[in-house]
């Protein structure tokens, strides 16, 4: 093999290893930007342990994903998140363990892309009366 010919494959190697790189950076970069682009702007919980989570789309994007909500106690459930650009939409679900009005548990949220987040919702005696 001539030195060219060295040369070339060598350039396609880095090539490749450069593309392969920045597609595994740029679906990492996207997991983690996920929850800034669409967060939840308020949430509540009733007695019952039905909560409503408000969450905000400020895009690029519409967004599709799941969610899933849980509490320290272990209970979970996935929820399906539909949030066009720009819009707030109420996302609604239960834990199914009950929780007493006016304090402030911990829900904990982990987005489609792996990460966690906690958040502090406000305990309602009744849920069904509260929109977004």
């Amino acid at each position: 093999m001539s030195s060219l010919e060295v040369a070339f494959l060598l350039g396609i190697i880095i090539l490749l290893a450069v593309l392969t790189g920045w597609w595994f950076f740029s679906t990492f970069n996207a997991g983690v930007r996920e929850f800034t682009q669409v967060y939840p702007v308020s949430a509540y919980v009733d007695s019952d342990g039905d909560f409503l989570l408000c969450v905000h789309n400020t895009g690029p994007h519409d967004f599709y994903g799941r969610w899933v909500v849980s509490v320290k106690s272990g209970k979970s459930v996935e929820v399906s998140l539909n949030v066009p650009l720009g819009k707030t939409v109420g996302i609604r679900g239960s834990l199914g363990e009950p929780f007493t009005p006016g304090t402030t548990p911990a829900l904990i949220i982990t987005t489609g892309g792996g990460s966690s987040y906690v958040i502090y919702p406000v305990v309602i005696p009744d849920i069904s009366a509260v929109n977004c």
